[in-house]
């Protein structure tokens, strides 16, 4: 089963000095989105197959920062690993866009299975094969993160909504949004998507919540 990611930032604040201050605020940031990363990727010491998880950055100019688990190199499970890795693909960014390179939608490679292109809405020219729509899943962890069609949800109505939805799937979208505002950046009038927006009542990590996600994917995919 295909698997996709999608994590929501307004922007990148930290920058390299970040990663050797351990009570930095920025600090704290790419720690949750490092471990949401690498939960959703790492699969005890290997990667899993076929994950691909997008990172949609609002500012300064809206785009992707998009990896690949069948590509991706040098990445390890770690905080830094992943942390230098996107360092590198917001300097690639930032060198492209001052440069006027981003030209008919393109990709640039800042790393094996890593890319950055712009882009206006998380999931745009999201090559997925799929014969019916694609279960989306938006989660949201409090009253503040939600659009008005969001339904409540215990974590135990969340687990049995994921392995209603993935059954008999090839493929299946998690969306987080860490501001309220992208969760209207989802096409939600598209017809290739399957669309469930929840909110969390209990409080629970994404990262956390990523491995719960991953565990039910898996055991649908041995069930089958």
């Amino acid at each position: 089963m295909q698997r996709i990611f999608v994590i929501s930032l307004t922007e990148l604040t930290y920058e390299k000095k970040d990663l050797n201050v351990s009570f930095s605020e920025n600090r704290l940031s790419i720690g949750l989105l490092s471990r949401i990363v690498t939960n959703a990727i790492f699969l005890s010491h290997s990667l899993r197959e076929k994950v691909i998880i997008r990172i949609f950055i609002e500012k300064p100019v809206s785009h992707i920062i998009q990896i690949d688990s069948a590509t991706i190199r040098y990445l390890g499970p770690e905080l830094r690993s992943l942390a230098s890795l996107i360092l590198k693909a917001k300097k690639k960014f930032l060198e492209v866009f001052s440069n006027n390179y981003f030209t008919n939608n393109i990709w640039f490679e800042a790393n094996p299975g890593l890319f950055i292109r712009l882009a206006s809405n998380p999931l745009q020219d999201l090559s997925v094969k799929a014969k019916t729509p694609i279960p989306l899943v938006s989660v949201a962890l409090d009253n503040n993160h939600i659009n008005p069609d969001a339904r409540s949800v215990t974590l135990k109505e969340f687990v049995h909504l994921i392995k209603t939805l993935s059954e008999n799937k090839n493929a299946f979208i998690v969306y987080f949004s860490f501001i309220p505002e992208h969760l209207s950046k989802i096409p939600l009038n598209s017809q290739d998507f399957l669309i469930n927006s929840v909110v969390i009542s209990q409080k629970i990590d994404l990262a956390r919540l990523t491995n719960i996600v991953n565990i039910i994917l898996d055991e649908n995919r041995e069930s089958t």
